[in-house]
């Protein structure tokens, strides 16, 4: 195993070329707020190792905000009284042509029509929790600059979009980037956070015009990827008043350290499953050499990189299925019978037969019985594993191995099924 550095330029809000910037330092202001531990010891907590809200506030406050322009609210900080009141307070600070940035990670939660940030402090009450529309109502009252942009690494963090919408209503340009869409919750990993930060700092894989330069569409594009590949999630983004491909956050420095492969389907960039310390995993193609893999696994707050051999690295498949079909979905233990109703990508939007329609969510195959699953025997590595076989092509059978973790899902042919 093997840490590699990369020549990175760091994230600058004024970029020297004739474009479009994210923001100006000097008329930003900032709110970042991240609990990761909760004051209800009953509140499930996650590890503060490496915690990558304090490290986006860092970054960005080393593009020369002013230290009276910018606030980082974490864990104990976080109370329903105290974000109230520094949002308002820095949207009422802001001028004419002012950015107004904010950001949160942590749990987020759907009660009833409405939509929650778990403060640090929250009670069982929806009293006690801040309310997502309260953004929306600051904004109404206090902001008067030019642009906001809405950011959320949690469940239901989605709710931001529509929150963004009613202030772009307003006549003010809007930014939406979140985790998960409103629909469904998050997972526990720094996935979406670490990529806007890739991002903000130049990486080249989202330069995909090779410009030299991240753009606000480019860095969409990159959390949509990681999330569905590493999360299995849908991410929510928006805009509102802008050209999100003219406007660039990060400005790439010259990378030769990674190597294109000339032939065959895996190249850098893309995510495959890898096989490392007895298991498969998502991971990410950095470089290519000869027969080797340079892959990069997301270990919650950390990334690893790992060289593996070809036959420890295959490409991922996604199944999906077809609009109007009636299937089964897994939730909370229990599949219940519905309907797909429209499509993205990967992600299937389904309605649960017979409940209202605030249930309605996002899902991968993963979490989908078709009923024509077959049931079978597969060999891997001198042994047969119970699976069933999810598709067929030809001589080749799409499985998935009962009782184990869906990156073990791949194509077999008809002699390892029996």
């Amino acid at each position: 195993m093997k840490k590699i550095i990369f020549s990175i330029c760091i994230f600058i809000f004024s970029l020297s070329v004739q474009a479009q910037y994210l923001c100006d330092p000097a008329d930003t202001r900032l709110v970042i707020t991240g609990v990761l531990k909760w004051q209800d010891p009953t509140v499930s907590s996650f590890s503060d190792d490496n915690r990558k809200d304090q490290e986006l506030f860092d970054l960005l406050s080393s593009t020369g905000i002013p230290d009276s322009s910018k606030t980082l609210l974490l864990d104990h900080e976080s109370t329903l009284d105290k974000m109230t009141n520094t949002i308002r307070r820095q949207m009422k600070a802001c001028t004419e042509n002012s950015t107004f940035v904010f950001y949160y990670a942590g749990h987020g939660s759907k009660i009833g029509s409405s939509y929650y940030f778990c403060n640090y402090d929250m009670g069982n009450q929806v009293t006690t929790m801040f309310n997502v529309e309260t953004l929306y109502d600051l904004a109404v009252k206090h902001f008067k600059g030019k642009r906001i942009i809405l950011m959320a690494d949690c469940c239901y963090s989605g709710s931001l979009l529509a929150v963004g919408k009613k202030i772009a209503d307003l006549g003010k340009e809007v930014i939406v980037l979140t985790s998960a869409t409103s629909s469904n919750i998050s997972t526990g990993n720094w996935t979406f956070t670490q990529t806007l930060l890739d991002d903000l700092r130049g990486d080249v894989f989202a330069d995909t015009d090779a410009n030299g330069l991240v753009s606000l569409s480019e860095t969409a594009a990159e959390i949509k990827q990681a999330m569905k590949y590493r999360e299995y999630q849908l991410n929510g983004f928006e805009t509102y008043g802008i050209e999100p491909e003219k406007i660039f956050i990060g400005k790439c420095a010259m990378q030769t350290n990674r190597i294109m492969k000339s032939d065959g389907k895996i190249q850098p960039k893309n995510y495959v499953y890898a096989y490392a310390e007895g298991k498969w995993r998502t991971a990410r193609v950095m470089t290519v050499a000869s027969s080797t893999y340079t892959c990069q696994f997301y270990n919650y707050s950390e990334k690893e990189d790992v060289d593996l051999s070809a036959g420890k690295v295959r490409e991922v498949y996604f199944p999906v299925y077809t609009k109007d079909q009636k299937i089964e979905v897994l939730w909370e233990g229990k599949y219940y019978p519905s309907t797909i109703t429209a499509i993205d990508d990967a992600f299937m939007y389904i309605h649960y037969d017979g409940y209202d329609t605030s249930y309605d969510e996002w899902v991968m195959y993963d979490r989908i019985k078709t009923g024509k699953e077959i049931s079978k025997n597969i060999l891997w590595q001198g042994k047969w594993y119970p699976g069933l076989i999810l598709e067929k092509k030809d001589t080749m059978n799409f499985v998935t191995y009962v009782g184990d973790a869906h990156t073990w899902d791949e194509w077999v042919g008809n002699s390892r099924v029996k």
